[in-house]
């Protein structure tokens, strides 16, 4: 079977079971609100505590350092949550690959059971992706973005399995990457491929959803009020839908890869309630 024909078929069944079950849906959405309700917290937290740090009218050493404690106490929350709900998600997933009909509580309770690594992981990952942006920022112009895009694609591709082997095969998060970035080395043109794929099919949504506001705008602008508003709001559900379910896919979709990456079999033998759910008619 060819890369590109393993690939396809695996972003249908991601898709397709994302569709299948809304449940899915569930773990994207959490990590999202979650992350939203925590970088609120922190502003919040950063606004009130600036009257109490000013010192002649300017802001204050004082202030400055607690900015960047607050900031970095949100950007290590925020990676952790996703992180633990990218855990839930694959669980659920996987369970759901097996031909089983999971719900969204035994998502959690898969990532609940591997809190202590996810959150080290977590913070490993945080820490690393601070680092990136530091080491990048200290270039100017094209040199930093480049230098920066090439040390986040190297971390994310390294990383890519982290969680499903941190969740299955129970080793630590320094052992774990060790086996993501051999596991991603043995499946690269399918890993690569799918993910590809499913960004264009994300990306086609997103497009839709910004095309749709633009027009919503132009038409506000232009006097139809009522149209205007019924498109922007049309767009900003619609960017949310597709975020959500190219999320969910995500999740789907590695958990799948990471089946084929540790069996080396995409066949109805593998998930055969999940293939015949997923993927209507005979497989071809």
């Amino acid at each position: 079977m060819g890369t590109f024909s393993d690939s396809w078929r695996l972003t249908k069944i991601s898709f397709g079971l994302v569709f299948q079950d809304s449940a899915l849906l569930v773990f994207p959405l959490v990590a999202g609100l979650s992350a939203i309700a925590v970088l609120a917290l922190f502003a919040l937290g950063t606004f009130y505590l600036a009257p109490l740090l000013l010192i002649g009218g300017s802001l204050s050493t004082s202030y400055e350092v607690v900015g960047l404690v607050l900031f970095v106490a949100a950007y290590l929350s925020t990676t952790f949550i996703t992180i633990y709900a990218t855990g839930a998600l694959i669980g659920a997933a996987t369970l759901k690959l097996e031909g089983q009909q999971p719900t969204a509580s035994e998502g959690w309770k898969i990532a609940r059971a591997n809190l202590s690594r996810l959150l080290v992981w977590a913070l490993i990952s945080a820490t690393v992706g601070l680092l990136i942006q530091l080491v990048s920022s200290r270039f100017r112009g094209a040199a930093g973005i480049v230098i920066g895009g090439i040390a986040g694609a190297t971390w994310a591709i390294a990383t890519y399995f982290v969680i499903p082997v941190i969740i299955y095969q129970k080793s630590t998060p320094w052992q774990s990457l060790g086996r993501s970035a051999k596991l991603f080395l043995n499946t690269f043109g399918r890993t690569l491929v799918t993910n590809i794929v499913l960004a264009l099919i994300v990306g086609a949504g997103i497009v839709a959803a910004v095309v749709l506001g633009v027009l919503g705008l132009f038409l506000l602008f232009s006097g139809s009020t009522i149209l205007g508003i019924a498109l922007i709001v049309t767009a900003l559900g619609v960017g949310v839908l597709v975020a959500l379910l190219g999320a969910s896919a995500e999740g789907v979709l590695r958990a799948a890869l990471y089946r084929y990456a540790t069996t080396g079999k995409i066949d109805p033998d593998l998930m055969p309630t999940a293939y015949k759910t997923a993927v209507r008619g005979p497989l071809p």
